[in-house]
């Protein structure tokens, strides 16, 4: 899901005249990101429950 980010968003340019990068978010979300976001707080649960139970 793309966001941008910035001064400016939404404003309509000339035709020819680029957005400047500078003012822009990322294109995206990165999946291994989002995994890796998902994934932190499950492993943080399971081994502390593996640790309780020894």
């Amino acid at each position: 899901m793309p966001v941008g980010i910035g001064i400016g968003r939404g404003a309509d340019l000339r035709p020819g005249v680029a957005r400047s990068v500078r003012f822009l978010g990322p294109g995206g979300i990165h999946a291994g990101a989002l995994w890796l976001a998902a994934a932190a707080p499950v492993m943080a649960t399971l081994l502390l429950l593996a640790r309780l139970a020894c």
